[in-house]
């Protein structure tokens, strides 16, 4: 087991290569300071004329814009290679840099050439020369300047490897949480590496358990696809979607985005993006199954309401929602037709005229079409096409044909689309047996199941809503009518790449819809299965999203690296009683044992002051950021309250407009998932709070077990959950 960090003597103070290393740090410092210099002198940027002149001053400014705040910390590793018999150092950094007049470039992470700092490989075929050799590979922790400490991951002359890469990850995992995600640049390992760059074009499900690190990869993975060497896969970060399951996880994430240089990329919940889609953003999103699953003890009616929700998220539902449509429209034709006069320079009057088996016709090919657009816009673009060429419409024409066929075309379209909206075509579906049957997919038991309705006694909003589960049915109505995909003004255009957090809570349905709005291939998903606390969301296996993403690669990360031995060995107890995806490998980071207090059941105040004595103890061992979580909401909002009494004051996170700012918070499961604290308290971990005999209770415990990096409290007024015992 590796000692603890502070427990090792500084390396800087012995190894022999920190004074050259540190004269090396300062010339590029220089280097980069000279060239800022030289771009943001606008009278150096000069062009043939005036307009030239001020376009490349601010390019220029741009650039100098770029590079400045990697000045106070140019590079964190570099490589000893040999190419063709000549050897060479390579400093990796986080922002590419040429020296043009010396011997102080860096090199991206993000470049091929990076990858080498942090795979395992030892040769490499460059693009021009012969066979390369990595000969050393060296960490180099800089900070405002300033070179603190030099270790060496692997010497060839030193034997090989060192031990060094793992040295460093426990140094970083020894610090304490912050309130937003960190940025793992410096050390990713090897097989976080080869996941983070699998081959772009390629849909990409990351498998990984809490804390292996499969969120943070996936943000590094979409800064990676931006960088020019991936060619006609490169990625805008302003055209690329991060999906996160909350508004207060993904506040949390987004803050390393401009760390990456990815600043611009929109990072959003599935309800946010659907509705702003939809164009309802009054429209109020509910959970009413949750909210179910979470509040009712009757085992009979959850595992009902869980079977109805993920019907609707079944892929099934787009085949059956396409043919629903396809009787829809074709109904609308009928009787159908259309008949304009058009004037044209030099020429009588034509008349243009469809008939409604013509119609028919043109609907039938949009149909087989699919465009991304929507059957709308492409029946339009389809009857303007005949125009043009039945017509035989000139090209400076087209525009005047155009326009005098817009207003008739406009009025055909609304006799056919007009009554067909993404809510009200949804639930019109939803509530029609015969509209369910008619595609054959379903079958007659889970055409009643859709007809029946588990969520009655849960209430519902008086403003205009939709629940969560329906919002990927409307969703598909607005694929297949109105389209899908980047909102760019008034159109449509594929998303360059899209991420989904906690990908284990997305329907097939929703995943079908968004390989739609995406690039071919452009898709990775971060999941864990033993994480599914919205399973009634969820595939069941990855095989099923795998179905609807052709040629999908699952990779799975083996090891989890947020928590200490003693906090992961009790969420593996935890997740074996129902595991779902490979066991996974905690690293040797030794810590506190996992705290526990118990209490009287009947005591006068329950668990309250054993809380406020495990956050006093966190404390005491030098943690901030603490959360105490607890299994809903309501529960959050009600022990916040009162800890006052006991001299703890805890800010609650109770709904997703709250965001997490650092130190004590108090908030529910399903909005801890994701976050991570230097120390958590389980609030209520008992069987009368985590049914031990049901599945998913068993699932929100382990949620609520594995948000801590080094100490964790397990609290109960009784007898703790025989899993944590």
């Amino acid at each position: 087991m590796s000692a603890p960090a502070s427990a090792r003597p500084p390396i800087h103070d012995t190894h022999p290569d920190f004074q050259p290393e540190t004269a090396h740090l300062k010339g590029t410092v220089d280097a980069m300071l000279r060239q800022i210099d030289f771009w943001e002198d606008r009278d150096r940027q000069m062009g043939a004329d005036l307009e030239t002149s001020i376009i490349l001053a601010d390019e220029a400014g741009e650039h100098a814009a770029m590079l400045s705040p990697h000045v106070h910390h140019p590079y964190f590793g570099s490589l000893k290679v040999r190419v063709g018999g000549r050897e060479q150092t390579l400093y990796i950094g986080k922002h590419g840099f040429r020296d043009v007049k010396g011997p102080h470039s860096v090199v991206g992470w993000d470049s091929e050439v990076g990858s080498l700092f942090y795979s395992d490989a030892l040769g490499w075929t460059p693009r021009r020369g012969g066979q390369g050799v990595i000969k050393r590979r060296r960490q180099l922790d800089i900070a405002a300047k300033t070179l603190h400490r030099v270790t060496d991951l692997y010497d060839d002359e030193a034997g090989g490897d060192t031990g060094g890469r793992e040295e460093v990850l426990l140094r970083r995992l020894e610090e304490g949480s912050t309130a937003g995600m960190r940025d793992v640049v410096e050390t990713l390992q090897p097989e976080q590496n080869t996941a983070m760059r699998y081959p772009a074009g390629t849909p990409v499900i990351i498998q990984g358990a809490a804390g292996s690190g499969k969120t943070t990869i996936g943000f590094h993975r979409l800064a990676w696809m931006t960088n020019a060497e991936r060619g006609p896969h490169q990625a805008r970060a302003e055209a690329c979607m991060v999906l996160m399951p909350n508004r207060v996880l993904a506040t949390y994430a987004a803050r390393i985005l401009p760390e990456l240089g990815i600043g611009a990329v929109n990072v959003t919940t599935p309800e946010s993006w659907a509705i702003g889609l939809l164009g309802l953003e009054k429209l109020e999103v509910t959970d009413r199954t949750l909210t179910l699953l979470l509040t009712d003890h009757d085992n009979t009616r959850r595992a009902l309401a869980w079977r109805r929700a993920k019907l609707l998220g079944d892929a099934r539902m787009l085949d059956v929602i396409r043919t629903h449509l396809w009787n829809r429209f074709n109904a609308s034709l009928r009787g159908q037709s259309l008949r304009e006069e058009v004037a044209l320079n030099r020429r009588d009057p034509q008349i243009f005229a469809l008939s409604d088996t013509d119609l028919h016709a043109i609907l039938r090919d949009v149909f087989a079409a699919d465009p991304l657009s929507g059957y709308r816009a492409g029946f339009r673009r389809a009857v303007e096409d005949l125009a043009i060429s039945h017509l035989n419409v000139p090209d400076d024409e087209e525009a005047s044909v155009l326009r005098q066929l817009s207003a008739p075309i406009t009025a055909l379209l609304g006799r056919i689309f007009a009554s067909t909206t993404p809510v009200t075509e949804a639930r019109r579906l939803l509530g029609s047996p015969e509209a369910l049957a008619a595609s054959g997919l379903l079958t007659e038991r889970e055409i009643a199941l859709l007809a029946t309705d588990p969520l009655s006694g849960i209430p519902t909003p008086r403003r205009a809503h939709a629940d969560a589960t329906e919002l990927p049915l409307m969703l598909a109505v607005q694929a297949f009518t109105g389209g899908i995909g980047r909102q760019v003004g008034r159109v449509l255009e594929p998303f360059d790449h899209v991420v989904l957090d906690e990908a284990q809570d997305y329907s097939p349905l929703l995943y079908a819809l968004l390989g739609r709005a995406t690039r071919a291939g452009h898709l990775t998903a971060l999941g864990d299965l033993n994480q599914g606390m919205h399973g009634y969301k969820g595939p069941s296996n990855w095989e099923a999203v795998q179905a609807v993403l052709p040629g999908a690669e699952v990779l799975t990360l083996g090891r989890t690296y947020r928590s200490t031995r003693q906090i992961t060995e009790l969420g593996a107890r935890i997740a074996a009683t129902y595991n779902r995806a490979a066991q996974v490998q905690g690293v040797d980071r030794d810590g506190a044992e996992v705290q526990r207090y118990t209490g009287p059941a009947d005591a006068p105040n329950g668990e309250l002051p054993l809380i406020a004595q495990a956050v006093k103890d966190a404390q005491a061992a030098g943690h901030v950021n603490i959360a105490i979580v607890t299994r809903r909401a309501v529960d959050a909002d009600r022990l916040a309250e009162a800890l006052r009494d006991f001299d703890t004051d805890a800010q609650p996170i109770t709904t997703q407009e709250h965001r997490f700012r650092g130190g004590l918070v108090v908030l529910p499961v399903s909005l801890a998932k994701g976050l991570e604290f230097s120390a958590a308290i389980v609030s209520s971990a008992n069987v009368q709070t985590y049914d031990e005999s049901t599945e998913y209770e068993r699932r929100l415990l382990y949620v609520s077990a594995s948000r801590a990096l080094h100490w964790l409290g397990l609290v109960s007024a009784g007898e703790l959950h025989p899993l944590i015992a």
